[in-house]
């Protein structure tokens, strides 16, 4: 018996009036053949409604210009619907509305929602991550590929098959296309970040598809963000096992592996990373964060460096440079550097805190303040900001603007004993020597063993 699919031929696009979501719904009735079972059929249907509904949403992003060929650049821009109907993919939820099987026929009725503003971040950050566009390529390829041969096992009477061969080459087919629903079901989760609805749908993509790459690599990621490192570290050893030249399980092992405090572990997946790809700016930032974090300065400069050539836009490599350079005591540099990374972002709060520190050690004092405003305005709850600040003060004898800071800092973090004997000095250097012992005798209860000898010498 042929297969007889029958489209049905409306399209409902709604539009809530309360919010700016989108629904885009479909119906299709599939008629089984011979070979098919509930589970070919539903899978079959499956895949052809995601197809279309994806392909709609293509067209609208287009027509709606939510997202322009203009802020995509090479191979994307060419075929534009058909690529963000691939990697729509990866962030949308095929939401099933009814089913019904009849044991002849199977009926389905779906729809996909989305979010005009959040679809447009989704689909900008999806485009810059090269390997998910990449996977998410490869499984539509699998589908086309296995709708394909479906269709022709169906159509086709191969005389070299008996029905049993025939049989087991339509299941296997069938059997791709449940991997890929679970696997796009899977990344639609990752990406709301539900990471263990993730990794059940992963489990499930694997006992299908057991030599998946992408599925174990996607998986480990999942149980990274769990914080299940030794799991994840399982995860990229099979992708490794699979493919050793798989560069980017090296390089999310070697994040594994570092959050599990194996740091030479973790230093040599990078260097793997780097071997298989001498241009991977990823891989350089990444070890010259570790170099950073092992105290070996230096190291981490060389490899900022080349995250520099490689990525001058790189603002964050600037950052952790000038960081590694104020540790060496190249205050100038480090400055020179966080100078770089505020033109790159100018609203990131570390930069200023670096570029105060800095300056405050190269007794710029009021440059110094300046970064430290800049940190409290960005963001008013960062304590070391406020007695960064104070401490400036107090190297311009600015004891009442210090002991507004330190109030602060207390107000913020009532356990803080060294604060208690910094505004103590302070109130002391007013001739507020009351109140300063008062903050003394604060300091002492809270684990501060100078504030009981400054006790013994003004406080009598």
């Amino acid at each position: 018996m042929r297969a007889i699919l029958i489209l049905v031929i409306f399209t409902i696009v709604r539009c809530s009036l309360f919010a700016q979501d989108k629904t885009f719904e479909r119906e299709y009735t599939y008629k089984a053949s011979e070979m098919d079972s509930k589970f070919s059929c539903r899978a079959i249907v499956i895949n052809q409604l995601r197809t279309t509904l994806l392909n709609e949403l293509g067209v609208y992003v287009q027509s709606e210009q939510i997202l322009k060929t203009s802020d995509v650049s090479g191979k994307f821009s060419q075929d534009f619907v058909e690529n963000i109907a691939t990697i729509s993919a990866g962030i949308t939820k095929l939401n099933i509305l009814d089913e019904k099987w009849n044991g002849e026929t199977f009926w389905m009725k779906a729809s996909i929602t989305v979010d005009n503003k959040s679809l447009e971040e989704s689909l900008k950050q999806l485009i810059a991550d090269r390997q998910k566009v990449k996977e998410l390529d490869e499984v539509k390829e699998k589908l086309k590929d296995a709708t394909k041969e479906i269709n022709r096992l169906k159509e086709t009477l191969n005389k070299s098959q008996t029905s049993e061969e025939k049989q087991i080459d339509y299941n296997k087919e069938v059997k791709d296309l449940g991997s890929a629903d679970y696997f796009y079901k899977a990344n639609e989760k990752f990406h709301k970040q539900d990471y263990r609805g993730a990794v059940g749908d992963f489990n499930k993509v694997i006992e299908l598809d057991p030599r998946n790459t992408n599925t174990y690599n996607n998986r480990g990621l999942a149980k990274l963000n769990l914080q299940d490192y030794r799991g994840a570290v399982e995860d990229f050893n099979k992708v490794i096992e699979l493919d050793p030249k798989m560069e980017y399980a090296y390089y999310n092992r070697g994040h594994a592996k570092f959050n599990l405090q194996d740091y030479r572990g973790a230093a040599e997946d990078f260097n793997k990373v780097i071997e298989l790809d001498p241009k991977n700016a990823s891989a350089y930032n990444d070890r010259g964060y570790l170099k950073n974090y092992l105290k070996d300065y230096r190291g981490a400069i060389v490899d900022y460096n080349k995250v520099i050539e490689l990525d001058p836009k790189n603002a964050s490599a600037y950052i952790i440079r000038g960081d590694s350079k104020s540790s060496l005591e190249d205050f100038r540099g480090a400055v020179e550097d966080y100078n770089e990374a505020i033109a790159l972002d100018p609203e990131n709060v570390a930069t200023y805190l670096g570029r105060g520190s800095a300056k405050f050690s190269l007794k710029n004092f009021r440059g110094a303040i300046e970064d430290y405003n800049m940190v409290i305005e960005l963001d008013p709850k960062i304590v070391v900001a406020y007695k960064a600040r104070g401490l400036a003060k107090s190297e311009l004898k600015d004891y009442r603007g210090e002991i507004v800071d330190y109030n602060k800092v207390i107000e913020l973090d009532t356990k803080d004993a060294e604060t208690y004997l910094l505004r103590g000095l302070a109130e002391l250097a007013l001739g507020k020597n009351e109140s300063a012992c008062l903050d003394f005798s604060k300091a002492g209860e809270l684990g501060s063993e100078k504030a009981y000898e400054i006790i013994k010498e003004y406080c009598k």
